[in-house]
């Protein structure tokens, strides 16, 4: 009795379907392509387990050979028909109308299956090789068998030119998959066909079972992951797992068949079985170094470059660095990297090739959906591991698609993100390169975190360089005030006495004092004692706006909640006092009691900001034509409210405004558009950037229109300690 292989193929092909089964269970709530793939698997596993009990029975039970090929047949019949589901539901064809007629068609081909015993459908069978029986179509030409083999061939070619179409219009990730498909659909055809030719008496021995175990596997492997391996290294591997173990255990059965002497048979089969793993370890090495060879080199570039990014202390220059060489060594299409503004709370794109910026829509807010993604998924992803909505968002912000996103995260804090398109060639990115940019990643965040240290630092240095200035100032500023006063004193009181003198003299020589040219000489005189008083008040100004900030000592300790009427209402006081005025015209809209700062600073800030609003409405007003002014009324506005975390005031007026080249020195010191000694000392802005910003951490701007009017915005942080209750 010979060896019989085909059933041994059958048992192993039962298996692998059945097991494959039992494993895509798990994934049919989330997964209906694993639900569809389960239906392919079953009828290969249910094909190999009839495949063994038919090729089991003895050549006297030819009826029972003949029903067992009839229930046989619905596995081939069925399992064409859920391959064609299976493409149209992953290619997602709305072809409903089709997918009902090829399930009619199968269903049709069955009932004649079973009908009259098969007379109509199967005919007679053949015994083959000494072993089974199988079907022998040339016997009596059966019309309705033909048209079936026929039919699904036909249906099954369309579908894989479906296949073979969606590969060509592909890319990346979903183009790797169809590789796969399209593989599978060969070895599973040739599984089949193979088979079919026993009908028109083409007598090859059916090794080709095995395939219909096998191609379900492929197709499962490509749906249930993402990170493919190169379609030519799956090859491979498999080639040689086959080329090698088809020697290292058909070799022994052979030598046992022919010698029968299964004691050698066994012999060798454990010999070889030893060897066979290293030497299929080695072969698989060598073979897979030769395809990669390109794609290690790049990942080896790479990781050379993510060791080296560290020495980099500039931010900017470290961007372009990483983008420049991703570009460049991988050759994709293109590459984007994000870093982190602090100051505007956004995430920003930095450095592009490839890739042309041409909108602010390209900002993430710090909030922003992905940038959460990414704080609790570290590692590099494709754009299928993203949620649908998410990737659909980020797809119709850059206007492209995408192929990998890598980000750099520090202990839960997004440093930046990386973002590549497709490679040149069209392949996707494989396991390996994956790993090689989380090594990249990582190291940039390193790198990055380290650019930022050094910024810090250069700030922090530049800030105490500033404070060593200030503190001289303020070590001298009693010093160098007390003589400049006394000399402001001396001038002030001759200029007095200078005057009074001039006025004496014009009462005690009224007659000599009409004298034309005596009168002109004392009216000289009494401009210049003008000029000089204008210029010590004026004087006397900067020096006690230099002295106000110079003294502000232990800042931290002033801190507080108090109202802002209690500091809004004093500076309408004085600058009433000032300008000689009654009222000053301004509206308070105040939506908060309470604000967190230092008291006296706040009011300084205030007290400058509403001077310089009436003073602008002043200038505009004196500008105005005649018919103007009677239309023109001033206004002043302060307004209030609170966010989440900070504290907001906007004061405007529709006064002068600013200039459009003066926009950029309004907050630089001694820089004035004033000509009254009443303000116009260039140092109140000044000061008031550096209370807002430097001791109480927040932010102040505006927005200003020549000849309309200006508003300023200030920012203040809210204290971690709750409001006190009234």
């Amino acid at each position: 009795m010979s060896l019989n292989i085909f059933k041994l193929l059958c048992i192993i092909t039962a298996v692998t379907g059945y097991s494959l089964v039992i494993f895509l269970f798990k994934y049919w709530k989330t997964n209906s392509l694993a639900r569809i793939l389960s239906g392919v698997a079953v009828m290969s596993g249910s094909w190999g387990v009839i495949g063994s009990i038919f090729s089991s029975i003895p050549k006297e039970s030819y009826d029972l050979a003949l029903f067992w090929w009839q229930i046989g047949y619905i596995t081939p019949i069925l399992g064409e028909v859920f391959y064609v589901h299976f493409v149209f539901k992953y290619l997602r064809l709305k072809k409903n109308y089709l997918l009902t007629s090829i399930y009619l068609l199968g269903f049709i081909f069955i009932f004649f299956d079973f009908y009259k015993h098969s007379q109509l459908f199967l005919g007679d069978l053949k015994w083959v090789f000494g072993q089974f029986y199988c079907l022998d179509w040339i016997a009596r030409k059966n019309v309705i068998w033909l048209v079936y083999y026929i039919t699904f061939l036909i249906i099954l070619s369309y579908a894989f030119f479906l296949l073979i179409k969606a590969y060509r219009n592909s890319k990346g990730v979903q183009k790797n998959q169809l590789k796969y498909f399209i593989l599978g659909s060969i070895i599973g055809w040739l599984g089949v066909e193979l088979q079919f030719l026993l009908a028109f008496r083409i007598y090859n021995y059916p090794f080709s079972v095995i395939f219909m175990g096998i191609y379900p596997l492929i197709f499962t492997y490509a749906i249930l992951k993402y990170r493919l391996m190169d379609i030519r290294v799956a090859i491979t591997r498999v080639g040689i797992f086959l080329a090698l173990y088809t020697a290292v255990l058909g070799l022994p059965f052979y030598l046992g068949y022919q010698t029968n002497s299964w004691v050698l048979s066994t012999s060798f089969a454990a010999t070889f079985a030893t060897i066979g793993p290293l030497i299929y370890r080695t072969i698989q090495k060598k073979a897979e170094d030769l395809l990669l060879a390109q794609q290690r080199h790049y990942q080896h570039i790479l990781l050379q470059a993510a060791g080296g990014m560290i020495r980099e202390h500039n931010l900017n220059r470290l961007l372009k660095l990483i983008v420049r060489i991703v570009k460049k060594t991988v050759k994709i299409s293109f590459a984007i990297i994000f870093s982190y503004d602090k100051e505007n709370k956004i995430y920003k794109p930095m450095s592009a090739r490839g890739y042309k910026i041409t909108s602010l829509d390209l900002n993430f807010p710090e909030d922003a959906p992905i940038i959460t993604y990414m704080k609790n998924n570290p590692n590099p992803f494709i754009p299928e591991e993203l949620p649908s909505d998410l990737r659909k968002c980020l797809e119709e912000k850059l206007k492209t698609s995408f192929e990998l996103f890598i980000p750099s995260v520090v202990e839960k804090r997004v440093q930046g993100f990386l973002i590549l398109g497709e490679k040149l060639d069209r392949s996707p990115y494989s396991q390996d390169d994956i790993s090689v940019f989380s090594i990249l990643s990582r190291q940039a965040a390193l790198a990055i975190e380290n650019c930022l240290f050094f910024e810090e630092f250069k700030k922090v240095q530049q800030q105490l360089f500033q404070a060593e200035k200030l503190a001289s100032i303020g070590g001298i500023a009693d010093g160098v005030a007390h003589q400049i006063k006394n000399r402001l004193n001396h001038f002030s009181l001759a200029t007095g006495e200078l005057r009074l003198a001039i006025q004496e003299f014009v009462k005690s020589n009224y007659n000599l004092a009409n004298n034309r040219s005596i009168k002109e000489f004392l009216e000289y005189l009494l401009k210049i004692t003008d000029s000089l008083i204008s210029n010590v008040k004026r004087t006397d100004s900067v020096v006690r706006g230099i002295l106000q900030f110079a003294r502000t000592q232990d800042k931290e300790l002033f801190f507080g909640y108090f109202s802002l009427e209690e500091i809004i209402n004093p500076a309408l006081e004085l600058i009433s006092i000032k300008h000689e005025v009654s009222e000053i015209p301004l509206e308070k809209d105040l939506e908060i009691d309470l604000i967190w700062g230092i008291k006296s600073q706040l009011g300084e800030v205030i007290y400058n900001l509403l001077d310089n609003a009436y003073e602008a409405t002043q200038e505009l007003a004196l500008q105005l034509f005649q018919e103007e002014k009677k239309e023109y009324h001033p206004k002043i506005k302060i307004k209030a409210y609170q966010e989440l975390t900070h504290y907001f005031i906007i004061i405007s007026d529709n006064g002068i405004g600013i200039k459009e080249e003066d926009k950029k020195k309004i907050f630089s010191p001694f820089f004035t558009t004033k000509s009254s000694y009443k303000s116009g000392s260039g140092i109140g802005m000044y000061v008031v950037r550096r209370i807002i910003e430097e001791n109480h951490n927040g932010k102040i701007w505006f927005e200003s229109t020549y000849m309309k009017g200006t508003k300023f915005y200030i920012q203040l942080p809210k204290p971690l300690s709750p409001k006190p209750s009234k």
